[in-house]
């Protein structure tokens, strides 16, 4: 047992029930899981088995990972690595040991805060089964605006024209332009949210963020939270 799991199964006690994101930073299996905190046995913690493609997520064992759960009152991670799956019963748990202390990080590390970024989108496919009436879209880039943003995904604007674009559940490819650095993201469109003046809004959640486009990401979230408050001040300040 590490030294520090004792202050750390009394935090993961009171956090069961959360959401967890569960990051695999290599390996065939690289990117983001979603999951849930179900269980904790000593040393060991249970999630909500995450799935990959429609089946369980084949993890190995001793693959290793970084576990961040999200509460409250901020989000906390530790590195882990998984020990065995149990699947066999009414809700199948992956099992994982932690290999560090539980720590808290950002207290709103999923802070989310509006943008007017222009980007392009190209359709991956992945989705289990499209349906009946939906013809698969045609092979390139199409155009959307980022109306909002966050470290845990981004909500975005799409013209109702490109209507055939949109499936819950299927991964594009992301260009995203933030001042002069232009980068690439992978992510699933989770939900079809609303129609707005003509526009389709949807949810995209990452399937991992590089360390290069997170950065840049960090450094435009802060900047946008700078100015949201500055405007709130400003309108406070005045009678």
């Amino acid at each position: 047992m590490e030294p520090d799991f004792k202050e750390s199964r009394k935090q993961l006690d009171s956090l069961i029930g959360s959401r967890i994101e569960l990051v695999i930073t290599s390996g065939l299996y690289k990117g983001s899981y979603h999951s849930t905190l179900a269980e904790v046995d000593n040393d060991l913690v249970g999630v909500s088995h995450p799935t990959f493609k429609g089946a369980f997520l084949p993890a190995l064992r001793g693959t290793e990972l970084l576990m961040k759960i999200e509460a409250s009152n901020g989000v906390y991670q530790a590195a882990a690595t998984v020990t065995r799956s149990t699947l066999n019963v009414m809700l199948p748990l992956l099992w994982l040991r932690l290999v560090s202390a539980l720590e808290r990080v950002q207290r709103r590390m999923f802070v989310r805060v509006p943008s007017s970024i222009k980007a392009y989108a190209f359709f991956l496919g992945g989705t289990e089964e499209l349906p009946e009436y939906a013809a698969l879209p045609p092979k390139n880039w199409f155009s959307v605006n980022i109306s909002d943003i966050s470290l845990g995904g981004i909500g975005i604007s799409i013209k109702e024209n490109h209507i055939h674009y949109c499936f819950e559940g299927a991964r594009y490819l992301l260009s995203m332009k933030i001042g002069s650095n232009t980068f690439f993201i992978v992510g699933k469109l989770v939900k079809i949210l609303a129609k707005r003046e003509g526009n389709i809004l949807v949810g995209f959640a990452y399937d991992g963020l590089s360390v290069a486009a997170e950065k840049i990401m960090v450094g435009y979230i802060r900047q946008q939270e700078l100015m949201t408050r500055g405007r709130e001040d400003n309108s406070h300040g005045r009678l």
